[in-house]
This record gives structure tokens, C-alpha cells and sequence, in this order.
């Protein structure tokens, strides 16, 4: 983490002083500058360089339902989602899974580094604000399993809700979508596995409704299986 986030966020949050906050983080970020999380260069206090920030992949053409890349910017949506609509209706994704996107995923899912979380939300909330659309009434992330969360400690996913939600000024509702099994990680399973493996999985718990708009949020869309089944029980829920 960035020392100047470090300080914002800890020592100098009870100080009586708060002029003295600027001045120590300043002169802390000249002792100790602020380091790029990929390539190590010196950067300012977001933790990305310029040069690795424009290395960062686009997404490029993709359908605006599931957000698979299509061959042709003509085409809006893909013919599978024309054939079987998906349950949600749009697909936002700041940045392709390629390197070196795919580095700051890894270092924030697997290796603790919450300041990758940070570039990662902070790349959502440019896209978002980039693209001028309605904002949702509320930001849902994809919930852990309870044995998952005391494993790995945090919800990436709800981490990057969070920081969004500040951002943007929306709502977060973090505790009413539930994961109610402890399912296989995605990864390395065919579509036909996937779909399986997180079939019923979640449940919405408590009487209030997730809300007409709702925007839910996780760090990587792959094959669509875990957000359609997390769709599927909000539209039980109430959501449009």
C-alpha cells in the first residue's frame, strides 16, 4: 500500500492537527515515493504508472449484454444473448483479463494487496463515469461463502463495491445476497462445470428489496455462470 494511503487511512485519522496531515504525507511521499504495483517505478499516489496504466488492455468491441467480444462494431449484441437473454441486460468491464491486468487481479485476489483493488475500482469508476449512463439505485457484490471469507480474509468483490460506492455515491448492500455453499473456485471448469457448480448457490436473505437498478460487482467475468445465477435470484427478489 502507498504510504500516503497508509496515512489517510490509519496514523493520522484521530490527529487533533488536521493541517498537519497534507504537510506529513507530502514530505513522507518524497522519503518514501510512491511505487508503480507492476513495473516498480516511482508514480503517484494511485500506484500505476502512466506508461503501465495505457498498457492496460481494453475491452474493444463486445456485446453490450454479456460483454463477450464481437467481430464487428455494428453488432450490438451477440446471437446468444439474442437466442437466450441473459437475466441481467448489461455488462460493464473496465479492462480484458491480459497481462498486465491480469497481475493486478491476481495480486489483489490471491495475494492481499488491497491497493490493486483500489487501481482495479478506480478503473470501474472511470469507465462508469466515462460513458455518462444512469447510475444503479444500488451496487451488489458477489458474495463468499463464509468458509472462503475467513480464508482469504476480505471480498474482493466487496471491496471494490466499496470504493465505487463512495466514488459514485450509491448505495452498497453487502449482507442481503448470500452465498449458502461452499462451491469450487471457477476457474480451470468448462461452461457446462461452471453453470453446475454455482447452480443454487445463492439466495437473497431478508425482506428488503435489492431495488429496481441494481449493478452487481465482482473482479472477473469469464463465461457469465456465477453472475446469471446471482441475477436470477435478484430478479426473485424484486429487481428489474
Amino acid at each position: 500500500m502507498c504510504v500516503k494511503q497508509i496515512f489517510n487511512k490509519r496514523l493520522f485519522k484521530k490527529l487533533s492537527f488536521p493541517g498537519l496531515r497534507p504537510l506529513m504525507v507530502s514530505a513522507l511521499d518524497r522519503l518514501l515515493p510512491p511505487r508503480c504495483l507492476l513495473c516498480g517505478l516511482s508514480c503517484g499516489p494511485v500506484c500505476i504508472c502512466n506508461a503501465c496504466y495505457r498498457d492496460l488492455p481494453w475491452t474493444g468491441t463486445h456485446c453490450q449484454q454479456c460483454g463477450l467480444p464481437l467481430g464487428s462494431a455494428i453488432d450490438r449484441v451477440c446471437g446468444q444473448c439474442i437466442q437466450t437473454p441473459p437475466p441481467f441486460t448489461h455488462t460493464l468491464c473496465a479492462r480484458r483479463y491480459e497481462f498486465p491486468a491480469d497481475r493486478l487481479v491476481q495480486a489483489f485476489k490471491f495475494n492481499r494487496q488491497l491497493t490493486a483493488g483500489r487501481i482495479l475500482s478506480q478503473l470501474m469508476c472511470d469507465h462508469v463515469i466515462g460513458l455518462e449512463i444512469p447510475h444503479p439505485d444500488a451496487l451488489i457484490p458477489v458474495p463468499l461463502h463464509n468458509f472462503r471469507m475467513i480464508k482469504r480474509g476480505y471480498n474482493q468483490a466487496y471491496e471494490l463495491a466499496s470504493h465505487m460506492g463512495r466514488v459514485l455515491d450509491i448505495p452498497v448492500l453487502a449482507n442481503h445476497l448470500r452465498r449458502n455453499r461452499n462451491t469450487r473456485a471457477q476457474s480451470g471448469l468448462s461452461r457446462k462445470q461452471r453453470r453446475k457448480n454455482v447452480q443454487g448457490a445463492f439466495y437473497w436473505r431478508g425482506r428488503a428489496r435489492p431495488g429496481h437498478h441494481v449493478a452487481l460487482i465482482d473482479d472477473v467475468m469469464t463465461t457469465g455462470t456465477t453472475v446469471t445465477e446471482c441475477a436470477t435470484v435478484l430478479k426473485k427478489a424484486g429487481a428489474r
